[in-house]
This record gives C-alpha cells, sequence and structure tokens, in this order.
C-alpha cells in the first residue's frame, strides 16, 4: 500500500490517497477549492478512485467529495442514516459550511449537499479496497458517526488523537470507550496513525496521546458526576496546545455537553 498525506490551510485538516495495489481511495477530501484540485490531480496520478471515505460527517472533512463524482462515498452506517431520514445534525454540518465557505467566500460550484451515492459501512467490517483488506471500526464520542479505517499496519482515526488540539467532546462516555478501544488496537502492531488534524503519530507518539486524553476525559467526565463549579472545571489541564487560542473555549464547550454549564 503506498498513501499520501495531503494537509489543508485550515486546521491541518489531512486529506488522504491511498493506492493498493491500483484501486485508489480518498479519506477525508478537504477542504478549498485549490487543494481539492490538487488532491484530485495526485489522485489522478494513482488510477481512477473507487472510493470516497468520511471518517466523520463534520463540515470540514466531507465538502470535497463532490471533487471524485465518479466515486461512490463510504462512510459508517450511523452517518448514512442520519442523511438518508434528513436528520437535524446531517442537515447542521451542511449548515456549518454554508456558514464558513459564505463568510470566508469559499467557491462550492457544486453546492453544499451530500453524496448521492453512498455505501455505510458498519463495525468491525472487512472491506476490500484492491488488494487490501481495510478493517472498519466506529469510532463515537467526537461524534456519533466516527469511522476508522485500519489497513495493514496504519490507522487513520478521523478526529482522534491529533497533536494540534484537546479533544472536542460529543458524548464523554463514548469518547473514552473509544479511546480504549484505540489503545487496544494501537498495542496490536499498528505502526502508523493518520488522525484528522496535525501530524501523523508513530505508536508510541499515539499511545502517549490516547492515554492523556484518556485521563483529561475522566477529569471531564468526575466533574459532571460531582456537578463542579466553574472554577473547579476550569481547573482540569488540558492534555496539550493549552496556548493555541480557543483550547479554553473549546473545554468549556465539553462542560456545556456534560450538563455543567448552559
Amino acid at each position: 500500500m503506498r498513501f499520501d498525506v495531503l494537509q489543508s490551510g485550515i486546521w491541518q485538516t489531512n486529506s488522504t490517497v491511498i493506492d493498493c495495489g491500483g484501486a485508489v481511495a480518498v479519506i477525508d477530501p478537504a477542504y478549498f477549492p485549490r487543494e481539492l484540485a490538487t488532491l484530485a490531480e495526485v489522485a489522478a496520478q494513482r488510477g481512477p478512485v473507487a472510493a470516497v471515505i468520511f471518517t466523520h460527517g463534520h463540515w470540514d472533512h466531507v465538502m470535497g467529495h463532490a471533487a471524485f463524482a465518479d466515486a461512490p462515498v463510504w462512510l459508517s452506517t450511523a452517518l448514512d442514516a442520519a442523511i438518508d431520514a434528513d436528520a437535524p445534525r446531517a442537515a447542521s454540518y451542511l449548515d456549518d459550511a454554508r456558514d464558513f465557505d459564505g463568510r470566508w467566500y469559499v467557491p462550492r460550484p457544486d453546492g453544499h449537499r451530500w453524496p448521492a451515492r453512498r455505501r455505510g459501512l458498519a463495525d468491525d467490517q472487512v472491506v476490500a479496497i484492491g488488494d487490501r483488506a481495510a478493517r472498519i471500526m466506529h469510532l463515537t464520542g467526537h461524534s456519533p458517526d466516527g469511522l476508522g479505517l485500519l489497513i495493514d499496519d496504519v490507522l487513520w482515526v478521523g478526529d482522534h488523537l491529533s497533536a494540534c488540539e484537546i479533544p472536542f467532546v460529543d458524548d464523554a462516555e463514548a469518547y473514552a470507550a473509544t479511546l480504549r478501544r484505540l489503545l487496544g488496537v494501537l498495542a496490536d502492531g499498528v505502526a502508523t496513525v493518520v488522525p484528522g488534524h496535525g501530524p501523523r503519530h508513530t505508536a508510541a507518539e499515539a499511545i502517549a496521546i490516547a492515554r492523556a486524553d484518556l485521563q483529561y476525559v475522566e477529569r471531564l467526565l468526575e466533574a459532571a458526576a460531582s456537578r463542579a463549579d466553574a472554577a473547579a472545571f476550569a481547573a482540569i489541564p488540558l492534555p496539550r496546545a493549552a496556548d493555541v487560542p480557543g483550547m479554553r473555549d473549546h473545554h468549556r464547550a465539553n462542560g456545556v455537553k456534560l450538563g455543567l454549564f448552559a
């Protein structure tokens, strides 16, 4: 397997082109038009794109699917069902993309829409990409529709295990369960981890991040159980990126998700 990771100018968002014996897949095509044109050029050098894969439904990871209009999109069964049902969460992802593009004058000639050709993938399903078997893992907690992908000794984890940011929590219990699951997978022959944002990791680097993030999420759960006040919640140490603007705001947003604040 050969793979190339291209990084967007927004939030170091990663897109990957995978070549498995001539079968090409693109993971999380992002984000600006010129970046998507470059991504399409790199993919075309490898061969026809057989699939686009979403690690989750957040707008910064999905809007580039139209650059590969002939390819079906693989995604978690949860996201596929949400799109089918026109669920509020799926609609909000598109609304967020429209808002961002409108604020920053980003042209989106194909509009803001979900792909019509989709294949929902189940947890622990194994799918073929060319001559390789890809193991699918549902990784929830950051979003209810998260999907991880393990091919050979390379693991894609969506918006988990980023060196750039703290955990952005949708469901803390599910997030902790995902981190525990990833720690088990990382100890079983993984060599490289590609997160949704930031640099790729060795297994040892990813394990260190997963442990720090699990400790942080467990502290969030402890704060929720004890109904911690704002001062006690603010004192919870961040696992990293404390000097990055906005991370304290994200920390408070985690508290909101846990019902500690309005």
